[in-house]
């Protein structure tokens, strides 16, 4: 069967607004395009395409298209509605370059399963342009092939160079595509590739979880079919290991996952004690997107490379020191709690911001604070710390449906940690 061919039209005005390398220039006028009549999700598809040909491999990555990602998860919650769709133009705008990605001269075409294997051994190589080349034969338009991301998550998750930004961006990168319809996937997936085949690598702490995972002998096929959940007993081992260190912690799920626990479940646990060590340290955010983004590809597929994912994302988060948690505000008037939380975070109070958060989870209030929440993140300017912000307002208040009391309050400390610059939003 031939693929199917999707046309599509980019919205005119945005290549020409993100090229102006200036993100209040460029929020003017992608403002003025929304008010037009172009549909946002066509504005992201075009702004995506430009950050996609122009891309800079590095470590850390560019987040233009991470941003554009979190952009359409955020759509609707914010006030004016596509003001996260202004804010990340604005930042594709701050990392533009006139030089565009190369592309291969080929494609390679062939048997799936053989063409994932492919890929994952010419990022090792690293060969990059055959990386590229494989890729581009292994997606297809308007076609989400799970192969394909079981096989670009796997060579990103167990690469940590850069504290797992290149997982973090596969799976932001994966998720735009999705919403976008699967529309030129090779294109919008190419950085991606680019950043896992073509950037410093480092897989020696893959090669430390794995020689556990064999001491162990620990079967990662059969773990994948575990579905008992996490009870208080694998509660309390993990707790006392996390106070050791990462490698117990990584030996505690090797044994819990021989027991029977679900993967999905353990990446819901480590997902929540990274949001926790965030509240007080900023240094666990790169950890804790990593960590969501394992918590997204054991979602994907059951793969047992996944799991590899979830033992290199509890090791990481196990190594961000803890410092004591704030206490919660007591909470009388959920409203003037909220004015309050709105002023500490615009103050730059990052504690106040997260034990007012905290508190108005006990009262039970946490769908209207993550509404609060997502429109204190879009109306600060992106480019101001490249996205970060939307990235985790978009996955914490994911996060939030299961463990609200970490996401939340460590997304308003995350907002709260310095003063919102609003040059974008203020355009």
């Amino acid at each position: 069967m031939a693929p199917r061919v999707v046309q599509v039209q980019e919205v005119p005005g945005v290549e020409a607004a993100i090229s102006t390398a200036n993100p209040t220039e460029c929020a003017t006028r992608i403002r003025s395009t929304l008010s037009g009549g172009a549909e946002p999700t066509e504005v992201v598809r075009t702004g995506a395409l430009v950050a996609a040909r122009h891309f800079a491999p590095a470590i850390p990555p560019p987040h233009a298209l991470l941003a554009l990602s979190a952009s359409l998860d955020l759509a609707g919650r914010t006030e004016p509605p596509n003001l996260a769709v202004v804010q990340a133009c604005a930042l594709a705008a701050r990392e533009w370059r006139s030089a565009e990605l190369a592309a291969p001269d080929h494609v390679v075409s062939g048997d799936e399963l053989h063409l994932a294997r492919s890929f994952v051994a010419a990022v090792r190589a690293p060969d990059l342009m055959e990386a590229d080349a494989i890729f581009s034969g292994l997606v297809r338009e308007g076609d989400e092939r799970r192969l394909a991301g079981d096989a670009l998550f796997e060579a990103c998750a167990q690469d940590l160079a850069g504290e797992g930004h290149k997982l973090t961006f596969a799976v932001g990168s994966w998720r735009l595509v999705r919403s976008l319809g699967w529309t030129r996937p090779a294109v919008l997936l190419r950085p991606a590739v680019h950043l896992a085949a073509g950037t410093t690598q480092d897989r020696s702490a893959n090669g430390s979880v794995l020689r556990e995972v064999g001491r162990s002998r620990l079967d990662l096929e059969l773990a994948t079919r575990n579905t008992a959940p996490i009870d208080q007993v694998a509660r309390n081992t993990y707790e006392i290991a996390l106070n050791v260190g990462p490698d117990r912690v990584v030996a505690d799920l090797i044994n819990g996952l021989k027991r029977g626990r679900a993967p999905t479940a353990y990446a819901d646990l480590v997902a929540a004690t990274a949001a926790e060590k965030l509240i007080t340290n900023p240094a666990a955010l790169e950890p804790a997107l990593f960590a969501l983004a394992a918590r997204f590809v054991l979602s994907f597929s059951r793969t047992s490379t996944h799991v590899l994912a979830l033992l290199l994302a509890a090791r990481m988060v196990a190594g961000v020191p803890a410092e004591s948690a704030p206490e919660a505000v007591r909470v009388s008037d959920p409203e003037a709690a909220l004015r309050d939380l709105s002023g500490a975070i615009e103050s730059g109070n990052a504690r106040d911001s997260a034990r007012i958060a905290l508190g108005l989870v006990l009262e039970d209030r946490s769908a209207v604070l993550a509404d609060r929440l997502i429109r204190h993140a879009c109306r600060a300017e992106a480019s101001a710390d490249a996205g970060h912000r939307l990235l985790y307002a978009a996955w914490g208040s994911e996060l939030a449906s299961v463990a609200p009391g970490p996401a939340l309050p460590s997304l308003a400390a995350v907002l709260g940690r310095a003063h919102p610059s609003r040059a974008g939003s203020s355009a």
